[in-house]
């Protein structure tokens, strides 16, 4: 199993827990509020989603607070493979989860607990299609436990500890080629299909974070979050069907990668205009280039070369109170691929990506609030190399193919519940 997982995670580069576009195979979804406000509320954050956005920014709670919810993403594409338009991509809708909890439990310390999703993958091709060798289908899905614990040292500062358990599970179909020449007497070279490979895997690992929020003034504030990086060591199962041109039957073995998820930093702001009109800004550096090469340990053994960058992500928002029981909200996010050129696989379409988001906040009563949000995202359209490669040697063979992404767009919608005591 931890094969496969290990690879989904690698092509998940944003489908919140499976299936949304996202730089590199991370995920923002967060809460409804969060998304229609393009991740915005670094500096002040108000509920108990500060678990995520900020748990330093827990000592806002001054009551036990309660948010649940969920995103549903429909991530879809068009590719071609050396430019020739292939099925679109269409890995149908993902409904990653998150819950929030914030207790205080005296004056200046609060405790909270979030489950959420930071990192997934989602893409489904026809079986046939021309890159079929690579990919036809990943699904990532991971699952961070993160409890908090804030603390008000003074009027205007305050500091957030965390710890941030992570489950990931992964699965791979594809159907990789091998050099049947000598087999039928050919010279090296004549490529077949290998038939149909399966990998699936999972593991539990744990990572922590840290955070602070300033108030500057009453009307400003702002925060910074740093989260380290988390070692998964993937095991699983690995299996094949040959076609009967190549003697039919099946194998299977046990396998096992190393995946180091990426630390990263946020900085935000959070500034009252006015007593009705909000807004928000964070910005967020991303070591993506831990996940540089990954080695599939398993017969035969495999090398996934992807030479990703560290990349930025820069999100604003803003939120106006239409009557005193309606919010409407608006936000945009810059995400940045941090993907290698020469480096490409069909697991995770590259490209950078524009997300613009609305949302509309609902109280029903003085401590019930119901939040809703839209998302759209537009990916880049931009061109990957691709090397095929033989599934026994795991050695390049001829030169490398094209692959390009075009009309790439993700539907996101989101829905959330929060609850004060």
């Amino acid at each position: 199993m931890k094969i496969k997982t290990f690879k989904s995670l690698v092509m998940v580069a944003g489908l919140s827990a499976g299936a949304v576009y996202g730089a590199g195979f991370g995920l923002y979804e967060a809460s409804a509020r969060g998304n229609a406000m393009g991740g915005g509320l670094v500096g002040s954050t108000g509920d108990a989603t500060a678990n995520y956005y900020n748990p330093a920014n827990l000592t806002e709670c001054t009551n036990i607070s309660v948010t649940v919810g969920l995103s549903l993403i429909n991530p879809f594409a068009d590719a071609k493979v050396d430019g020739v338009q292939q099925a679109k991509m269409d890995a149908g809708w993902f409904p990653p989860p998150h819950a929030y909890v914030a207790v205080p439990i005296m004056k200046d310390l609060v405790f909270g607990f979030g489950t959420y999703c930071e990192y997934g993958l989602g893409t489904k091709y026809k079986t046939d299609w021309a890159a079929s060798w690579d990919t036809t289908e990943t699904t990532i899905e991971q699952f961070t436990f993160n409890p908090n614990l804030a603390y008000k040292i003074t009027d205007w500062w305050s500091i957030g500890v965390g710890a941030r358990m992570s489950y990931i599970t992964f699965e791979n179909y594809g159907s990789p080629y091998m050099d049947v020449g000598p087999m039928y007497g050919f010279p090296p070279g004549y490529m077949a299909g290998y038939g149909r490979s399966h990998l699936e895997g999972d593991d539990f690992n744990c990572g922590w974070l840290l955070s602070t929020q300033f108030k500057v003034t009453d009307d400003l504030s702002v925060g910074a979050v740093y989260r380290s990086r988390i070692k998964h060591t993937i095991k699983g199962d690995k299996d094949a069907t040959l076609p009967a041109a190549l003697g039919g039957g099946s194998s299977s073995g046990d396998a096992q990668a190393d995946l180091e998820l990426p630390s990263s930093a946020t900085i935000g702001a959070n500034y009252d205009f006015t007593r009705k009109f909000r807004g928000g800004a964070s910005v967020t550096w991303t070591e993506w280039s831990t996940v540089d090469t990954i080695l599939f340990e398993m017969q035969p053994q495999k090398e996934l070369d992807l030479g990703w960058n560290d990349a930025w992500r820069v999100g604003f928002g803003f939120e106006y109170d239409l009557t005193d029981d309606f919010c409407g909200r608006i936000g945009y996010n810059f995400d940045m691929d941090p993907s290698h050129k020469n480096h490409g696989t069909t697991m995770l379409p590259p490209g950078d990506r524009h997300i613009i988001g609305f949302g509309l906040g609902y109280k029903i009563l003085d401590n019930l609030r119901v939040d809703l949000g839209y998302n759209f995202i537009i990916m880049e359209s931009t061109t990957r190399e691709l090397y095929m490669k033989n599934a026994v040697t795991d050695t390049a063979v001829g030169e490398p193919h094209k692959f390009q992404t075009d009309n790439a767009y993700s539907h996101i919608v989101s829905a959330s519940v929060s609850y004060s005591f």
